[in-house]
């Protein structure tokens, strides 16, 4: 069966289930760095708030042997078991004084979002850019969130500085941060893949033997989604080198995430810009990169830089 087949049979079996008060649409949905997925809106008869299902990643799963009952039932249990915003309504959106502590940050790379970029508001930040989002609910179904674009500044009567400061006060608090060593969330995964043949023993050996840069810790948020941005928390970057009395390479892993090493003269900046980009390449979709490049954090001048090759810090 070939895509677009597949969106119509998916689509016309929900509607079948949903039954006619409800209105059922695919739209194409910008995602970041150019890519666009199938959103399949589903409007209820009680709210008219629409959220968005993915279908692409349904169709890979469809192609690896997931049948289309089997996807029909996930969706509807998205859909009804979990139902999200039912305190929500249109005009709310709109209501600064309600959206106003659901005001949220990510990081996205700036020169690969040009399109996007000239729809919403954003604050750039070296190659990045920092964009702005409602947080409307999470539950066990997962999170409803919306892109704030251009046209609600306007509804609102505020800057993008406004915006920036009330995200920057706003996201740690939604999203506090998390500040892992590499080798303890590797340790978790064994774990749990293992079972009862984890041996820690000789992963810690492996580990030793493996890593190239040492420590090295993952910085993310909580919930592990859009976490990269945790590197404007106020004073995080500061107060981990501050412990670690060193300057600090940030290497970008995805929007999600990125790990923290602690500098060291020997490092080779090409050598990491290559390995991040090649990861990029072989390991990070798309729709998750951040970066093909490290960047440097200053203790001294609380300042986080792209270093050049030859780049030393004082």
């Amino acid at each position: 069966m070939d895509y677009n087949t597949f969106l119509t049979m998916i689509t016309q079996s929900l509607q079948q289930k949903l039954g006619s008060n409800y209105v059922l649409a695919i739209h194409p949905v910008p995602k970041n760095n150019g890519v666009i997925l199938d959103g399949l809106t589903v409007q209820s008869p009680t709210s008219h708030l629409t959220p968005t299902i993915y279908l692409n990643p349904y169709y890979e799963q469809f192609q690896d042997g997931l049948t289309s009952d089997e996807i029909i039932s996930d969706i509807l249990d998205l859909l009804l078991a979990n139902p999200l915003c039912s305190s929500l309504n249109e005009t709310d959106l709109t209501d600064f004084s309600q959206m106003k502590p659901r005001i949220m940050m990510r990081l996205i790379h700036a020169d690969s979002n040009i399109k996007l970029l000239s729809e919403i508001p954003y604050i750039p930040c070296l190659d990045l850019a920092v964009i702005f989002y409602l947080f409307l609910d999470r539950n066990a179904a997962g999170q409803m969130t919306t892109l704030i674009h251009n046209e609600y500044l306007e509804y609102w009567q505020i800057s993008k500085k406004e915006l920036f400061r009330l995200a920057l006060s706003n996201t740690p608090k939604a999203f506090p941060p998390k500040i892992t060593d590499i080798a303890d969330v590797m340790k978790d995964i064994a774990r749990h893949n293992l079972g009862d043949a984890y041996n820690e023993k000789a992963l810690d050996e492996l580990l030793q033997e493996e890593t190239n840069i040492s420590p090295l810790y993952v910085l993310s948020n909580q919930s592990a989604i859009y976490g990269a941005c945790c590197i404007l928390y106020q004073n995080l970057l500061k107060n981990f080198a501050d412990c670690l009395e060193k300057d600090l390479i940030i290497l970008p892993s995805s929007i999600h995430e990125v790990l923290l090493a602690p500098y060291e003269k020997e490092i080779s900046y090409q050598d990491l810009n290559s390995l991040v980009d090649n990861i990029n390449r072989c390991e990070v979709p798309t729709e998750d990169q951040l970066s093909n490049h490290v960047y440097l954090y200053l203790r001294e001048t609380d300042q986080i830089i792209i270093p050049s090759d030859d780049y030393q810090p004082v």
